[in-house]
């Protein structure tokens, strides 16, 4: 028996070794919705030359707080964000297949930080909390079912 779960133990490590929250980290400057915001880089890998990026969280999608679809549920998606985020330290795993979305912005998963460690996972607070729906988008490498563990 302990032999079959032998290989399901070690795919489940790989998976956890490959998830890396802390591929860049920096305080949140400014948050543009719920699912976008600026980030104010203090450490970083090598794939990284500016200062400051913008972020989009990955297979999530917030309501809207611009344009033709702009909603009230879209102000709240990005009031919960700044709450959450604004001026804080976060540590963020980037997406390694494609890096950044069409528009430019860094696509990851975002963790809080917790005694300068990464915590929390702020994908799956959005979803949990209702401001924020599961949409895999499958340009990237995540799978929303590793990180709402």
């Amino acid at each position: 028996m302990k032999y079959l779960l032998l290989p399901f133990a070690l795919l489940l490590l790989i998976s956890l070794i490959a998830a890396s929250p802390d591929e860049a980290a920096g305080r949140v400057s400014h948050v543009v919705d719920g699912d976008t915001f600026d980030v104010l880089i203090q450490d970083h890998d090598s794939r990284i030359t500016e200062d400051k990026i913008r972020i989009r969280l990955a297979d999530i999608d917030c309501p809207e707080i611009h344009g033709p679809n702009a909603c009230e549920a879209g102000k709240r998606a990005a009031a919960y964000t700044r709450s959450w985020l604004l001026n804080n330290y976060v540590f963020l795993d980037l997406d390694d297949k494609t890096g950044k979305d069409p528009y430019g912005r860094w696509v990851a998963v975002c963790y809080l930080s917790d005694d300068g460690r990464p915590g929390r996972n702020f994908n799956k607070m959005l979803v949990d909390a209702g401001q924020a729906m599961v949409k895999d988008f499958e340009n990237n490498e995540f799978e929303p079912e590793s990180w709402r563990i």
